[in-house]
């Protein structure tokens, strides 16, 4: 308990690149040479090297890792992540495309109107948009609205999902990448 504290306390700010087959000494036994290169760049005090049963270690965080595999968590979160990000991705672009098409009609329709062509009533046009947008009905389209919106959006792309939260985080790191 104490090895896997001071291991994670240090992993998270210290890296280095270790080739245990390289050393001049061919007589020491690959658990020799973690237990050396374990000592000499992580910071355990208050542990003995020289007591630790390497093989219990070994097979303890073996037994961790297949247990966790076992369940299918990994897996399911991993698949959840890349269904998210992939979902996420493509909704922002498609997202872009559709600020495009409709900025795209607002300036021919301004042009239409402009050069006599057609009369737009925007009073209408605006009540008519706000109808539609405004998801929770109390009048206005503001932040509630968005949410209810991106809440159903969650709703319909998680459905049946397995790896639900896997997929949040995914969504939300394709659409900031899109």
């Amino acid at each position: 308990m104490a090895l896997s504290t001071a291991l994670s306390a240090t992993t998270a700010t210290y890296t280095t690149s270790i080739a245990l087959c390289e050393s001049k000494d061919d007589d020491d036994d690959i658990l020799s040479k973690i237990k050396t290169t374990i000592s000499e760049n992580v910071n355990l005090s208050g542990i003995d090297m020289d007591n630790l049963n390497m093989d219990a270690i070994g097979q303890t965080i073996g037994t961790k890792i297949q247990d966790a595999i076992t369940t299918g968590v990994p897996t399911q979160i991993s698949y959840g992540f890349v269904c998210g990000f992939s979902s996420g991705y493509a909704l922002k672009k498609v997202g872009k495309i559709a600020s495009v098409v409709f900025g795209l009609g607002f300036a021919t329709l301004q042009s239409l109107a402009y050069a006599g062509y057609i009369e737009i009533n925007h009073n209408q046009l605006k009540m008519d948009v706000e109808k539609v947008m405004d998801l929770n009905r109390d009048g206005k389209v503001d932040g509630d609205d968005a949410n209810i919106a991106m809440d159903k959006v969650m709703k319909v792309l998680q459905f049946n999902m397995v790896g639900g939260s896997g997929f949040a985080a995914g969504f939300l790191g394709g659409v900031k990448s899109g």
